[in-house]
């Protein structure tokens, strides 16, 4: 398992998106949508991070992601106690499956499993 991703709500995507890439330079990777949520990746060196604007969203989140090489694997090891906080799996339009493991109203878990090339 390795680190995928960090995603962060955010208030305003377009400032947040102008600010990551002046400030850190960010080169933007590519944008999607799930359910109200707008999803913006940027790449800064080897670091991948998610912004998500929801725009109702009241109470701000942020997420870690780890990319694994089998989202049944994890799902064969998660506790019958965690199970009902699991979502997913989803599947993206990149070829991306995620499950996500809320630990709280403002943290979450996801795992990622990319498609082989």
């Amino acid at each position: 398992m390795k680190l995928h991703h960090l995603g962060i709500d955010v208030v305003d995507l377009d400032k947040s998106t102008e600010y990551v890439q002046s400030t850190y330079q960010a080169r933007f990777l590519f944008e999607t949508t799930f359910g109200e949520e707008t999803i913006r990746f940027f790449q800064l060196n080897e670091f991948v991070l998610e912004l998500i604007y929801h725009p109702a969203k009241e109470q701000l989140s942020c997420h870690i992601a780890w990319q694994v090489d089998s989202i049944d694997h994890i799902f064969n090891h998660i506790s019958s106690k965690d199970e009902k906080k699991i979502e997913g799996p989803y599947q993206f339009e990149n070829g991306w499956t995620s499950i996500f493991l809320e630990l709280n109203e403002e943290l979450y878990v996801e795992w990622v499993e990319e498609p082989l090339i």
